[in-house]
């Protein structure tokens, strides 16, 4: 409308012009033509057709999210202890949202089923975390516990793993997002614990791996009641199944943890001393699982805590036993793996 308007007024200058000047007009006739020959007819249509008609968009129907009930999760029970491919998927998918419940995801991927109540929340997490193992082994056709790399990558190339061996990794993906989103320690053990029993098949997920290795060694040195004995277990279990693609990640890195505990601090309480002294026992435990990976990592590490040892006999107090504690343990190790 604006365009159209400032068209209709530049026409009038020009007549207004031709009456005024009419030399100025002639001589514009000459030398610029084009301009005296504006024409506002279609400026309207011309705008009109440089612009796209705009277009509502329109809201896509929201795909409608089916509550849980306890009749569906007892449903789904039944059927995945039978073997049922359909029910274990559901249970996994009622899993998944317990694992996220409260979280907003930001896009339109909701699950089909979504909505639970406090009393289901708690039925799916614990029938997951005690029975998924044992299920998904069967369905697998995997040892029904324990095992080693080497079956798992039997395991890998057979079509039951093809076609299902995505189950496994959404069971531990969201069991890890537990062990590091939740806050309640002892729920934190309890997921530690369950998921130990599948430690295993880790080895067919490397990246996975990896996080399981840094969170279980973080919960180890800094966890609190049962937390760090469950979370040691884990890894112990990891060196001694998974084999060298977890040993040295895993020796690095409570020899590391370890030392951490054991900084120099202007007092010790006997409850730090006696948390540093079965830190050291831990290290002394996974050290012996294989000896001849252990010793090369233990002669470094025994040099660094000589130095150690040796600036904390200049100083005086309490904080002298944190770091005599901590090279005590290593000589032991040490005495250990030459024998």
């Amino acid at each position: 409308g604006s365009s159209k308007k400032k068209a209709k007024q530049h026409v009038d200058q020009l007549k207004r012009l031709q009456e005024k000047d009419p030399e100025f007009f002639k001589y514009l006739e000459e030398c610029d033509k084009e301009l005296l020959e504006f024409n506002d007819d279609g400026i309207a249509d011309d705008q009109e057709s440089d612009e796209e008609p705009k277009s509502v968009p329109k809201e896509e129907p929201k795909e409608s999210v089916k509550p849980i009930t306890m009749e569906m999760v007892d449903s789904w029970c039944k059927g995945a202890e039978d073997g049922k491919i359909g029910s274990i998927r559901s249970i996994l998918q009622a899993f998944r949202r317990a694992c996220h419940y409260g979280e907003d995801s930001g896009d339109n991927s909701a699950p089909k089923f979504s909505v639970m109540s406090g009393s289901v929340l708690d039925k799916v997490m614990h029938y997951v975390l005690k029975n998924m193992d044992s299920i998904l082994r069967q369905l697998l056709g995997a040892p029904s516990s324990g095992g080693k790399k080497e079956k798992i990558s039997e395991l890998m190339m057979t079509n039951s793993w093809k076609r299902n061996g995505n189950l496994m990794r959404v069971y531990l993906v969201n069991a890890f997002h537990m062990i590091t989103e939740m806050t309640d320690d002892q729920m934190i053990a309890f997921t530690i614990l369950r998921v130990r029993a599948s430690a295993v098949f880790l080895a067919a997920f490397p990246s996975l791996l990896r996080k399981y290795v840094k969170t279980l060694l973080y919960t180890w040195a800094r966890g609190r009641g049962a937390m760090p004995f469950i979370s040691f277990l884990f890894l112990r279990d990891l060196c001694v199944q998974v084999g060298p693609d977890c040993l040295d990640t895993c020796l690095k890195g409570i020899y590391k943890a370890y030392l951490v505990n054991c900084k120099l601090s202007k007092s010790i309480s006997g409850s730090k001393l006696q948390h540093i002294q079965f830190l050291g026992n831990c290290v002394k435990e996974l050290y012996t699982v294989d000896p001849q990976s252990a010793y090369q990592h233990a002669f470094v590490f025994i040099r660094q805590l000589a130095v150690i040892l040796r600036g904390a006999l200049t100083e005086r107090g309490p904080k002298v036993f944190c770091p005599l504690n901590c090279h005590v343990h290593m000589l032991e190790l040490h005495l250990l793996l030459v024998i």
